[in-house]
């Protein structure tokens, strides 16, 4: 009885040096204020934040982010740039200078915006105040800018059409709001159309198998609380763009867009107070809803192929569900692409509307301003996909 407690009592011993000699190797990736707790999840769960100079004061302002080839990128207010993320090291590595305007008076007289790679380049268009920013990402300067109002609003969110060499770009604060079509061969404005009567506009993404634009309509005399506009490819090729489908959202007021597995695209929702906070997945075809689930205040939102997820980060997710004007409680809901369902729901910063997925490294990037909890400063976290 005594050798049994004696060996009991030295391997416990043992087994609290050994605890004590990991906690002493494992650091703070460069002052990342990782929680202790944050690899030992099961489930999506967070990494690491990744700190941003001078993200404190005045609030950090970012918008949209973009990852490609071991890179994660983010338009950044504050410093007037676009900040460069290593994802093998997480690791801030660059800030990317492009005579942006930073923090003004509104969100629309602000700027950098949004952010459209050209995947395996190392170009990267930029929307600004007045003009759009085309950035060498490699030899990190800025190498062209394409002037497309005068309105002192920003140029905000695009997409990208392989297929025939174009990306869109929105104007949503002009009047009335209108797109640019830009060659990335020629790196000049091709054809432009206005949405009359539009309350403004939100994100889009080229869809391959339609061969077709779709963008989120903020609002008009037909669908006040949004709809999913289609724009064909040839009637921009032609020189007369032209929308030729809407799909009415109801009570949506759509901002992010994802194309997901087959037909699949998700809308996601940051309704008016009072409304449930929802996100709606329809077939790109045609509008039919597929799915309505109940989480939404998103902005921008992204679907990873290689997960077969989607990532919803929700500045103004709330505890009941209802939208609201104030008490946030922010959330990252995490949607199978298969079974529509939400699979989890995970705390984020304070702001968070803006994400990006890395799939090699299976990491989600989701900016924040200084909150509490794990994310006591503006930075970028890091979140697992699974």
């Amino acid at each position: 009885m005594q050798r049994r407690n004696l060996r009991q009592i030295l391997l416990v011993a043992v087994c609290s040096i050994t605890t004590c000699l990991l906690a002493a190797c494992g650091s703070d990736n460069n002052n990342n204020n990782t929680p202790p707790s944050a690899n030992n999840s099961s489930g999506p769960h967070l990494v690491t934040n990744i700190a941003v100079p001078n993200a404190a004061s005045p609030a950090f302002s970012f918008d949209i982010s973009f990852a490609d080839h071991g890179r994660y990128f983010l338009a950044d207010r504050n410093n007037k740039a676009v900040d460069v993320v290593d994802t093998s090291k997480n690791q801030l590595i660059a800030q990317i200078p492009g005579n942006f305007t930073g923090i003004g008076a509104t969100t629309e007289n602000s700027g950098p915006d949004g952010l459209v790679g050209l995947p395996g380049t190392s170009t990267l268009y930029v929307g600004d105040v007045n003009a759009v920013k085309i950035l060498d990402t490699t030899a990190q300067t800025l190498t062209k800018t394409i002037p497309l109002t005068t309105s002192g609003n920003r140029v905000d969110e695009g997409c990208f059409d392989p297929t025939d060499h174009l990306v869109l770009m929105a104007n949503p604060g002009d009047s009335p709001p209108f797109i640019s079509f830009i060659s990335t061969d020629t790196q000049t404005v091709v054809t432009q159309l206005s949405f009359p009567g539009s309350s403004g506009l939100e994100a889009c993404e080229y869809d391959a198998g339609t061969q077709s634009f779709l963008i989120n309509n903020d609002g008009t005399a037909a669908n006040p609380d949004g709809e999913l506009d289609v724009i064909p490819a040839s009637s921009v090729l032609t020189g007369h763009p032209a929308v030729t489908k809407a799909f009415a959202l109801g009570n949506c007021s759509p901002a992010g867009l994802a194309l997901g597995p087959n037909q699949d695209v998700m809308v996601g929702c940051d309704p008016a107070a009072g409304n449930p906070l929802i996100t709606l997945i329809l077939d790109r075809t045609n509008g039919t809803l597929l799915s309505k689930l109940p989480f939404g205040g998103v902005d921008q939102i992204a679907y990873d192929a290689t997960s077969n997820r989607y990532f919803l980060p929700a500045r103004h997710w709330t505890a009941n569900g209802i939208a609201a004007a104030s008490g946030f409680t922010p959330q990252m809901a995490v949607i199978d692409g298969t079974s529509r369902a939400i699979v989890a729901q995970i705390p984020v910063g304070t702001g968070a509307h803006s994400v990006a997925v890395d799939g090699p490294s299976g990491q989600v990037y989701v900016p924040f301003q200084a909150g509490s909890g794990a994310f006591p400063n503006g930075g970028i976290s890091v979140f697992t996909v699974r």
